[in-house]
Parts: structure tokens; sequence; C-alpha cells
């Protein structure tokens, strides 16, 4: 079984789990479809590397758009803020309600890793005969650090880049700060350990 039908099976399993059994964590159906949009986007970033100038417009377009929804990928690792709904205090016993819901919520990150992990092979395969890939990869998690902030903090959504740009540069310049530069950096530091155990190919050859 391929990665990207292992991606698609565990995608609709999990969206079929938040609908029909009871969780508290219905809003993974919407964040973990933006991560699987985001996937999805990645495997057709091949049928738009063109180098013919009629095409270069188009290309641009959907790199831009797939860049621009990325960072919703690695943004789902961040909802485990959400385990707080529990007090989870093991002195009390085992209450099976808190630990099912633990359940779900770490599946769905578990799932949002490897939609990452997957998403970073197919930007190196596409990037494979570049000479400043490793770079360009670097940038991305940063990019991807960015957004993540900016989704978790700013409350801004993809949606927003295209419908309040303006107001969205104006709200990120104005609260960058040590402390989100720091939280931006933590972010691309968890992506390159992702992407350091799971994706480096002369990691994977030693």
């Amino acid at each position: 079984m391929n990665n990207r039908f292992k991606a698609r099976i565990s995608f609709f399993a999990y969206i079929a789990l938040l609908f029909t059994l009871d969780n508290y964590y219905s809003f993974m159906i919407f964040n973990l479809f933006l991560a699987f949009a985001a996937l999805e986007l990645s495997f057709l970033l091949p049928l738009f590397k063109s180098h013919k100038k009629r095409n270069m417009l188009v290309s641009f377009v959907f790199f831009i758009v797939f860049i621009l929804l990325s960072p919703n990928v690695f943004y789902v690792v961040t909802d485990l803020i959400h385990l707080n709904f529990f007090s989870f205090d093991y002195m009390e016993g085992l209450h099976v309600n808190e630990w099912w819901n633990f359940f779900v919520l770490i599946s769905g990150v578990f799932i949002a890793l490897f939609f990452y992990i997957v998403m970073i092979k197919e930007i190196q395969l596409l990037l494979i005969n570049t000479k400043w890939n490793k770079l360009i990869l670097l940038v991305f998690m940063l990019l991807g650090g960015l957004g993540i902030y900016i989704g978790r903090f700013l409350r801004f959504h993809s949606i927003h880049l295209f419908t309040e740009p303006l107001s969205l540069l104006k709200q990120v310049l104005d609260s960058l700060n040590g402390n989100s530069l720091l939280f931006i950096l933590w972010m691309s530091v968890l992506q390159f350990i992702v992407y350091w155990f799971f994706v480096d190919s002369k990691r994977n050859e030693a």
C-alpha cells in the first residue's frame, strides 16, 4: 500500500470516527481536512513544475497556494494543547472517557505527522536536482512555523490570506516580538526533527 493510499484511508477513517462516535474534538474535522488538502496539493507539485513561459504564471500561482496551505499540516500538532480539556488525574483512577478522547486526539496528530512526512518527501523529490534544496526546505519550515503562529495566536485561517491579506500582514508585523519569534523557531525546529528522523535520505541510507 503506497503512502498516498494510506493517507486517504487514514483521513476518511478518522473523519468517519469523529462524525459517528462521541468525542470532544470535532474541530479536528476541519483542521485535518486542511492538512489533507495541502497533502493532496503536494502530490500535484511535479505537474506544475514547468519551464515553459506560457505555463509559468499557472505554476507560480499553484506553488503560492500550496505554500500558503502547507502550514496547516504541522499545525495539527499544536492541537495537543486541547488535552487540557481533561485533568488526567491517575490518582483518582482510570476514567475511560478521558483516555478515549486522548486516543482520538493523538490519533489525529499521528495522522497529521504522517501527512507531513509524506508531504516533505514529495517536496524533496521535486527539489532532488536543485542546488539549494536543503536551504529551500529550511525556508519552507520557517514559513511553516510562521504560518502555525498566525493560525494559533492570531486566529487567521488560510482563506484570510486571500480575503484579508493587508489586515493579516499588519497584525503579523505588529505582533512579532521575542516570544513570537521563539515560538516560530521552536515550530521550525520540530519540523526539522521530524524531517531528520523520517525523511533525510542520507540518514535513511546509513
